[in-house]
């Protein structure tokens, strides 16, 4: 698709698993603002990604996404005196498609399994946190917990998880109104989904590397990576 000089509108675009994992990344580490050009008179509708070092590989996805798809070629810069990144482009032509999917699912990942992993993925990639629980004293079988930090519980994703993974999902609060956990356990029900459906899309290194290690400790009781 080249959509080059053209507006992009809904009917012109099917979401497919790279378009999941960009709007995660966007529901995550990215926003989309309103800016007005003073020399142009007219106002300049943004999209702002900002990621740390650790997450440059994520970046990259989601800047060959945006040429790969939208035609729109950007670069990822250092921001002046601060250990981070950011990619930064106005969207005026693709304003459109993206903010339909700004801040919320849209009904195609809900309904598809393959599409809410990918989705799911560009969130963990984003905001989220894999922590093992190894071996405690009232515990043989080491845990794995996925955490995804947000200012808000992150209710359609809670029941999209239920519904695609078949887990428990929780809320935890953090202390002095810093935001709100949404989190979940890889279990033998639900390490089938993670496998197939958001490990291959997952590109941060030291996640899949904690995914890996889960995955291949013989004392899960469950299957590693082949």
């Amino acid at each position: 698709m080249n959509f080059k000089n053209k507006e992009i509108y809904n009917k012109d675009f099917k979401i497919d698993n790279n378009i999941a994992y960009f709007i995660g990344i966007l529901h995550s580490d990215g926003c989309i603002y309103n800016l007005f050009d003073k020399k142009r008179d007219r106002k300049i509708i943004r999209l702002n990604l900002t990621i740390g070092k650790k997450s440059i590989s994520m970046a990259l996805k989601f800047k060959k996404i945006l040429f790969d798809y939208f035609n729109r070629t950007v670069n990822l810069r250092k921001v002046p005196n601060k250990n981070s990144y950011v990619i930064q482009t106005s969207i005026n032509r693709i304003k459109h498609v993206l903010k339909n999917w700004n801040e919320k699912i849209p009904l195609e990942i809900k309904r598809d399994s393959s599409l809410f992993g990918a989705y799911l993925a560009g969130l963990i990639d984003g905001d989220g946190y894999i922590k093992l629980k190894n071996n405690t004293t009232d515990r043989i079988v080491p845990q794995c917990i996925i955490k995804i930090a947000s200012d808000h519980p992150m209710v359609d994703v809670k029941n999209s998880i239920i519904s695609h993974i078949g887990c428990n999902v929780h809320f935890e609060y953090k202390k002095g109104n810093k935001g709100v956990d949404t989190c979940f356990y890889i279990s033998k029900k639900s390490i089938g989904y993670i496998k197939n459906y958001i490990f291959p899309h997952i590109v941060i290194d030291y996640k899949l590397n904690t995914l890996e290690k889960f995955f291949n400790n013989k004392n899960t009781g469950l299957p590693g990576l082949s």
